[in-house]
C-alpha cells in the first residue's frame, strides 16, 4: 500500500480540481494510475466530471493511499481521521470541514449505487503529491513523493484505512459463533500478514466500546444488522498477531474465539473468526440485545493503532472529585493503552499496557504520600480509554500537570534501546526537560533526549503535559528490566521527584 504524508492526503481528497467541460459526465472507461501503476478497479468504480471537477471513488483512493475513512449512515457523512485536523464530507453538501474551518467545494460528494465519489484538486510538489487528469484518455494520475527515511520513534504511525460501506445493503459474511476452547498462550496458526494487510493484536470491550488493536494497515468494513441485532466488522488481508492469544482465548483449529459481555450494557457477546481463508478475511461480531446507533473511528497515537466501534460516542468522562482550592497541585497520571489495546508487544510477548499500569499505580501511591499533590488517574485497571477522554479527564479536573506513562518499541530493530520524553507545547517542554532528567538518572538507559511530538494526549490537554517512554520492550534486555519490581519502584520515585522539582516542592 502506498504511504504518503497524511496532510497531503487531506488536501488531495477534499479540495476540487477544476476543469473546463461538461457539468456532469460519466467516464466509465477511466483509469487511475498511482506512481505509474494502474489501480485495480471494480465495475462499479467510475470516474465522473461533475460541475467541472473530477470525481473519483473514495474507496479506491483510501485503499491505495493508506487513509482512515469512516462512514456515518445517519448523517450521510464521510470522515477522514487526522491528528492535524479531521476532515468531514457530507453527501450532497458542497461544504466540507477541515478541523474547525469550512471549505467550499465546487462539487459535492455523491453516492452512486453504494460508491462514494469525491472531488480532487492539484496539490503541489511541496505538499507531496501531484494529481492530474487527461481528459482525452480519461486517466487520473497520482504521483506520491516517496521517502526512504529510517524509522523514527518520534513520528506517529500513519493512519490505517477503515472504509465502512456507505449503504446498509451489504451482504455480510456469516456471523461467527465460535466457542473458544484453546487456553491462553496458544498461538494462532494463520500465516503472517501480507505487506498490504495487517495483524490484529487485541480485541476488547470497555465502557460501551469495542476496541480492535492492530499493526500494519487494515480496511475495516463496518455495518449493523438486525434479527438478531449486531454490528459486524469485516477485515480483509488480515491475520491474528502471534501474540494475540496471550490477550484472550483463541482456538487455533477453528481460527476463532469469543468472549461474553456482562456489564449491563446492550452488548452481550463478541465473536471473532477467520471467515474467508482465500481473502484472509477476519469477521468480528458484536452481538446486541437491541439495535443501537454507533460510530466507528481510529485511535492512532504512539504505539497504538486501534479501531473503535463506539456505542456511546457522546458520553463525557468524569474525573474523580478534586478540591481545586486547597493549594495542592493536581497531577494526572495516564497509564497508556489498556484492555483491547495492548500497546507495544515486547521481545518475549510482554504487553506494554501492563507495564504502564503497574508503574502508574506505584506513582499514584507515592504521590498520595505527598501533601503538596492531588493525583488523578485516567485508569486504575485494564480498561480502554479513548485518547480524547484522557485529555478531557485532565482538563475537567483542572490539572496542573499531565504525565502519560509508556514503554517504547522499535519494530524489527531489537537493538534499539533507551529512554526518551515527549512534549507538544512550550510549557510542556519545560515539564518534559525536568521529568526527563530524573527519568534517565533512574533508568540508567541510553539518553534518547527530549523530543517534540504531536500526540493527541499532549495536544488536547490544556496544562503542561509530557509523555514518558521509559524504555524499549522490543529490546529483550530492557524488557526484562522494565518489568522488575525494583526498577519500577526506582522509576516511580523519579517521576515523583521530577514533579516536585517542576513545582518547586521541597
Amino acid at each position: 500500500m502506498k504511504q504518503i504524508g497524511f496532510f497531503v492526503l487531506l488536501a488531495a481528497i477534499f479540495f476540487c480540481f477544476s476543469f473546463a467541460g461538461q457539468a456532469s459526465a460519466q467516464t466509465s472507461g477511466a483509469t487511475i494510475i498511482l506512481d505509474g501503476q494502474a489501480l485495480s478497479l471494480q465495475k462499479k468504480d467510475k470516474v465522473e466530471i461533475l460541475k467541472g471537477s473530477v470525481m473519483v471513488p473514495i474507496r479506491v483512493i483510501a485503499e491505495n493511499l493508506g487513509l482512515l475513512v469512516t462512514w456515518n449512515q445517519a448523517d450521510k457523512q464521510v470522515k477522514i481521521w487526522s491528528g492535524s485536523g479531521d476532515i468531514k464530507l457530507t453527501i450532497g453538501s458542497s461544504v466540507a470541514s477541515v478541523g474547525d474551518a469550512n471549505v467550499k467545494l465546487n462539487a459535492a460528494p455523491v453516492n452512486r449505487s453504494g460508491t462514494t465519489l469525491v472531488p480532487l484538486r492539484f496539490v503541489g510538489e511541496s505538499a507531496g503529491i501531484d494529481i492530474g487528469w487527461d481528459n482525452v484518455k480519461k486517466i487520473v494520475t497520482l504521483a506520491s513523493l516517496q521517502t526512504s527515511e529510517p524509522w523514527q520513534p518520534s513520528s506517529p504511525t500513519p493512519s490505517a484505512t477503515p472504509i465502512p460501506s456507505p449503504t446498509p445493503t451489504v451482504s455480510p459474511s456469516p456471523t461467527p459463533t465460535p466457542t473458544p476452547t484453546a487456553t491462553p498462550g496458544t498461538s494462532p496458526t494463520t500465516s503472517p500478514s501480507p505487506a498490504a494487510g495487517g495483524q490484529i493484536k487485541g480485541i476488547g470491550w470497555s465502557d460501551g466500546r469495542l476496541a480492535i488493536s492492530f499493526s500494519g494497515s487494515l480496511i475495516p468494513k463496518t455495518y449493523a444488522m438486525t434479527n438478531p441485532s449486531r454490528i459486524v466488522v469485516e477485515l480483509r488481508d488480515t491475520s491474528f498477531d502471534p501474540a494475540f492469544a496471550s490477550l484472550q482465548s483463541y482456538n487455533s483449529a477453528t481460527q476463532s474465539g469469543a468472549f461474553e459481555i456482562s456489564d449491563g450494557s446492550s452488548a452481550t457477546h463478541v465473536g471473532y473468526a477467520v471467515t474467508d481463508t482465500v481473502s484472509k478475511t477476519i469477521t468480528i461480531t458484536l452481538d446486541l440485545a437491541t439495535d443501537k446507533p454507533y460510530t466507528a473511528y481510529q485511535e492512532a497515537d504512539v504505539e497504538s493503532n486501534v479501531y473503535v466501534v463506539d456505542l456511546k460516542p457522546t458520553a463525557t468522562p468524569t474525573p474523580p472529585p478534586v478540591n481545586p482550592n486547597n493549594g495542592k497541585k493536581i497531577v494526572v497520571i495516564d497509564p497508556g493503552h489498556g484492555d483491547g489495546d495492548p500497546g507495544g508487544i515486547g521481545a518475549t510477548k510482554k504487553q506494554e499496557k501492563s507495564f504502564n499500569l503497574s508503574l502508574a499505580l506505584k506513582v499514584e501511591k507515592l504521590l498520595k504520600k505527598e501533601s503538596a499533590f492531588q493525583v488523578v488517574m485516567t485508569r486504575h485497571d485494564d480498561t480502554f480509554i479513548p485518547l480524547s477522554d484522557r485529555a478531557t479527564i485532565a482538563n475537567k479536573a483542572g490539572a496542573d500537570a499531565f504525565v502519560s506513562i509508556h514503554a517504547n518499541i522499535a519494530p524489527g530493530k531489537p537493538t534499539v534501546r533507551g529512554t526518551e520524553t515527549y512534549y507538544y507545547t512550550g510549557n510542556g517542554k519545560t515539564l518534559a526537560n525536568i521529568m526527563h532528567k530524573y527519568l534517565v538518572q533512574a533508568t540508567g538507559f541510553t539518553d534518547r533526549k527530549v523530543k517534540y511530538a504531536s500526540y493527541k494526549v499532549l495536544r488536547e490537554t490544556d496544562m503542561p503535559a509530557t509523555l514518558l517512554e521509559v524504555g524499549f520492550l522490543s529490546n529483550a534486555t530492557e524488557e526484562s528490566i522494565l518489568f522488575s519490581v525494583s526498577f519500577q519502584d526506582r522509576v516511580a520515585q523519579a517521576i515523583v521527584d521530577g514533579l516536585k522539582a517542576y513545582f518547586g516542592v521541597k
